[in-house]
């Protein structure tokens, strides 16, 4: 990533969107509920900041 871009959308964007690319492209059942800040997946969900933990994810595990 250019440094361009990473000075427009910060770190905590980055990880986020990493994290979230991962969940989309590995998953099948990925959702986003907005109403309810909840990201779902699978059998229940988590709170849609989990997507800016470093490590949520195989995308950041080395962003910790």
């Amino acid at each position: 990533m250019t440094d361009g871009i990473r000075r427009v959308i910060g770190d905590e964007t980055r990880v986020a969107l990493r994290n979230y690319e991962w969940l989309v492209r590995n998953r099948p059942d990925v959702e986003l509920c907005w109403d309810s800040d909840t990201l779902m997946y699978g059998d229940g969900g988590v709170a849609i900041e989990s997507l800016l933990e470093p490590g949520f994810t195989p995308a950041t595990v080395d962003e910790r």
